[in-house]
């Protein structure tokens, strides 16, 4: 909590008076008088109560202090790419926010990231994936997103609307959430991968409005 500063004024006529409340107050010591530094002991305990007590001043809401564990991209990097995912997620009928998040997830808004396994571009896509929806260059941002967002679209058709298991199956593919009788499959990316882009699309969501 944030507390108001004192003056140096303020701070020692406080300390007088919380002293003196405090030589009432204290525990006599074995002599029967008031030990001094009983009193001090008070003081000093009344002094970081009436601190802490002050009311701290409120902050703005946000998605970030609501989650402070939530990773969220720039503002600029949405910016960027705004109009192509626009575009795109209008075109094939996917809600926008949940390309976004899509988009974050697999390639943290870069279109020139390779993983590993050889998927590529903002929307990670593997060369088989990408050939099978007429892209031509993985690089380029509205081929790569163009190309996401039909399998996107085609996972959700497939799975009925389920937003958990086409994500599931744009992870670790559908033969794989078939198999697993239509669930999230066991694997542990998979397992975490769901729930994280669930998280950024309602973030993306509350952005939308």
């Amino acid at each position: 909590m944030q507390a108001r500063i004192r003056t140096s004024w303020e701070s020692f006529a406080l300390a007088i008076g919380l002293l003196g409340v405090a030589l009432v107050a204290a525990p006599m010591t074995a002599g029967g008088g008031v030990g001094f530094a009983g009193a001090r002991a008070v003081a000093e305990q009344e002094s970081l109560t009436i601190v802490l007590a002050t009311p701290a001043r409120p902050r703005a809401a946000s998605i970030r202090a609501a989650d402070p564990d939530l990773d969220l991209p720039s503002a600029a990097d949405v910016r960027r790419f705004g109009p192509i995912v626009a575009r795109a997620a209008r075109a094939h009928g996917v809600d926008e926010a949940l390309v976004h998040a899509v988009i974050f997830a697999e390639s943290s808004y870069d279109p020139d990231a390779i993983s590993p396994a050889g998927a590529t571009g903002l929307m990670q896509l593997m060369p088989a994936t990408a050939a099978q929806y007429g892209v031509r260059d993985l690089f380029d941002p509205a081929q790569n997103v163009s190309g996401g967002v039909r399998l996107l679209r085609d996972l959700l058709a497939q799975f009925d609307g389920n937003v958990e298991l086409a994500l599931a199956a744009y992870n670790a593919g559908a033969g794989a959430v078939i198999r697993a009788g239509n669930r999230v499959p066991p694997r542990p990316e998979t397992v975490a991968y769901v729930p994280k882009v669930i998280d950024y699309y309602r973030h993306f969501r509350t952005l939308k409005g």
